[in-house]
């Protein structure tokens, strides 16, 4: 079977009208001769409005029963994009991420893609119906779960890669993925094409395209994504290995405005604090973005961590016992600060290019708080304020509006 699978964000599916047009879609996709399976997020604003409910009622609320009211906001989007392809005349039948035998880990809010039993999808689909699968969701056991925000990226690109589909197509509100946000910078470049490795880095610096961990379940299946607008026909940028794509020195900038930055002073040499530190944060599952350590003299390191800002109290209960305990001096909390990164697979390759980020920087009156470096990113924590302004010099000192002549160095 020659096997599309599709996904629609919200905005895609936001009214009824929307989701009759995503009824079109899918039907015309079918009728060039594919197997359709159709992933969609729920409706507009809607798992927005059910997370307003939660904190009227139980501003900490058990993690089943979250992960149990979030879930429902993609059965009801599914179960109606079925009942519009119905309407005009093809085979449709809605699945929850569960009838999809999408099984996760035990965490409830936030669960991890394990394993995809495909039985019931290829019987419908071999009786040439179009499933229509609720996303962002999955089981344990008998129980729901839910996959975090952007999971219905997941849901459709672990679908495709499971059902060995010809390539997994993301439809959302944007042409495809640009140079930079355009909310941003005015002049952005659509990019045709962008590698597994290039996208990983931008959407972990603040690029809101698709989920992270969605484009590792592609890579690590070597599976072709599209990302392009439902509302219109663009060409859209095509997510795919470095070796297919034109290479250019960067491919994008990117700012993450929902950070925080934690410096810790203090900790011991020649103990196992910091270890102990980290040990804590992990058990509390909390991801930290950046970190970096330098000398504080007399056998003591300062720890700077960049987290997101709902666990920045957790991290403070935990830095709280070790100042009770005397293993560090103390801790500051800075929540005004932006990551700012440039990612492109040439980084590596050419000289001069952390200088002449920084240089920009500097010369555009940015102060830099902290710096990390990879073979594909470099990024700078700075003012949250100085964000957009930051973003805006790079993309035009490394000439981003015209990727044909791509900054040379």
């Amino acid at each position: 079977m020659k096997i599309v699978v599709e996904k629609y964000g919200g905005t895609s599916v936001g009214s009824i009208e929307r989701i009759k047009a995503v009824a079109g879609r899918v039907i015309d996709t079918q009728e060039q001769g594919y197997k359709v399976v159709v992933v969609v997020s729920a409706m507009g604003k809607t798992t927005d409005e059910l997370i307003s409910m939660v904190e009227k009622i139980a501003p900490t609320p058990r993690e089943r029963e979250l992960g149990m009211l979030l879930s429902t906001g993609e059965v009801i989007s599914c179960s109606l994009l079925a009942m519009a392809i119905q309407a005009l005349g093809k085979k449709a039948t809605s699945l929850t991420g569960p009838q999809c035998g999408i099984c996760t880990d035990g965490v409830y809010d936030n669960a991890r893609i394990t394993d995809i039993d495909t039985t019931c999808i290829k019987k419908l689909l071999a009786q040439d119906e179009i499933v229509v699968a609720a996303g962002y969701q999955g089981k344990n056991g008998d129980e729901i779960t839910v996959l975090g925000r952007g999971g219905s990226d997941a849901s459709a690109v672990a679908l495709a890669a499971a059902l060995g589909a010809e390539y997994c197509h993301i439809y959302s509100d944007v042409d495809g993925v640009c140079t930079a946000d355009p909310r941003i910078v005015s002049d952005t470049s659509l990019l045709h094409g962008i590698s597994y490795e290039e996208m990983i880095e931008l959407a972990a610096s603040g690029a809101q395209i698709m989920m992270g961990r969605a484009v590792e379940i592609a890579r690590k299946y070597s599976l072709r994504v599209k990302v392009s607008s439902s509302f219109k026909n663009s060409p859209g940028t095509l997510i795919t290995r470095e070796e297919e794509l034109e290479r250019v020195v960067i491919t994008g900038v990117a700012a993450n405005k929902e950070v925080a930055m934690i410096d810790i002073y203090g900790v011991r040499i020649g103990t196992d604090d910091t270890a102990r530190i980290l040990e804590h944060i992990t058990e509390k599952q909390i991801n930290i973005i950046l970190m970096c350590s330098n000398s504080a003299g007399d056998y003591r390191i300062n720890l700077s961590l960049i987290v997101k800002p709902e666990y920045v109290e957790s991290v403070q209960e935990i830095l709280n016992h070790f100042c009770q305990q005397d293993r560090i001096d103390g801790y500051d909390v800075n929540p005004e600060v932006a990551q700012i990164s440039i990612v492109g697979s040439g980084i590596a390759n050419h000289y001069g290019v952390a200088y002449d980020m920084f240089d920009v920087l500097s010369k555009s009156g940015i102060d830099v708080l902290m710096t990390s470096t990879s073979e594909i990113k470099i990024t700078a924590i700075i003012p949250k304020e100085r964000a957009n302004r930051a973003v805006n010099k790079l993309h035009e000192k490394f000439q981003l509006n015209n990727l044909q002549r791509n900054y040379t160095g």
